[in-house]
């Protein structure tokens, strides 16, 4: 797994703004939000972007991965290695904001649900209360304009509904062909919860771009593999995050509005989900 690499997001970033992307998706632990803050505050600066002309959203608390991710350790944390829980991710969000240069973010997001080691599901489930609650504070005085959360199954969403605590607007999660979770789509969709894929291309893996029936569709539609599988989100009810560094692709990611896929087609997408979920990073449900 290789993780994050922060200086691919100069030319990203910069070819998506010129492209006409106008929603960027950043993390503390990316180390990607400085690069994001400068090229839009330089294109602020310039008077060519207005803050309301773009949507930013940044993520907070991610556990400490394994060595061989190439995510610092000092962006990283275990929810059960902090003194103060509610004050790290305080001080995180003040970080972030130093870095993006912007006096709010448009969404805000729950990195994880918890640690990817600890077993003990009385604390993830305090942990995870306790970090919504910032979260909430956060969004009352108008930091965070929108807050979800990332990677959460049914029963960790379960967690932070009733009682009165605000609804995730959004739940973002690993989500392609070889990755489907029609049950916590439905449970979300009940909820008014969006959900976002992530690794919509199952970030290359699995071979996922040639495969036989997404090219035959592709084929039928005239546009290329990686836009056929961004409709089919689309058209899912889904809000897409797809992320490329080539110029030719990232053009083609927002080029999609010309063509569309009829249900037979939808239908053989879906039937593309293997029995077991073919996954890029950790299987949320593994977590307590």
């Amino acid at each position: 797994m290789q993780g994050f690499r922060p200086d691919e997001a100069w030319r990203a970033l910069t070819l998506a703004l010129q492209a006409g992307f106008n929603h960027f998706d950043v993390a503390f632990c990316y180390g990607t939000e400085r690069h994001l803050g400068d090229l839009l505050g330089r294109a602020m600066a310039e008077g060519s972007l207005q803050r309301e002309d773009v949507f930013v959203t940044t993520k907070l608390a991610h556990p400490n991965t394994p060595p061989e991710v190439a995510i610092s350790h000092r962006l990283t944390w275990d929810w059960d290695q902090v003194p103060d829980i509610q004050q790290r991710v305080r001080d995180d969000f003040e970080a972030s904001k130093e870095k993006l240069g912007l006096g709010h973010v448009d969404l805000l997001l729950m990195h994880w649900p918890g640690t990817f080691e600890n077993a003990d599901k009385g604390f993830a489930k305090e942990a995870r209360l306790a970090i919504w609650e910032v979260f909430e504070s956060f969004q009352q005085r108008g930091d965070a304009h929108a807050i979800g959360v990332c990677n959460f199954s049914q029963d960790h969403l379960e967690d932070l509904l009733g009682n009165g605590r605000t609804v995730p607007a959004v739940n973002q999660i690993e989500l392609h062909p070889y990755c489907q979770n029609k049950q916590l789509e439905q449970f979300c969709r009940t909820h008014e919860i969006v959900v976002e894929a992530y690794a919509p291309f199952a970030s290359g893996a699995f071979g996922i771009l040639n495969d036989p029936t997404i090219r035959e569709i592709a084929s039928q539609l005239g546009v290329s593999t990686g836009q056929t599988i961004l409709r089919w989100h689309i058209q899912s009810g889904r809000v897409v995050l797809p992320k490329s560094t080539n110029a030719r692709r990232i053009a083609q990611n927002l080029d999609l509005f010309g063509f569309s896929l009829n249900e037979e087609q939808l239908q053989r997408i879906d039937k593309l989900a293997p029995a077991e979920a073919k996954r890029t990073t950790v299987d949320p449900d593994s977590i307590v």
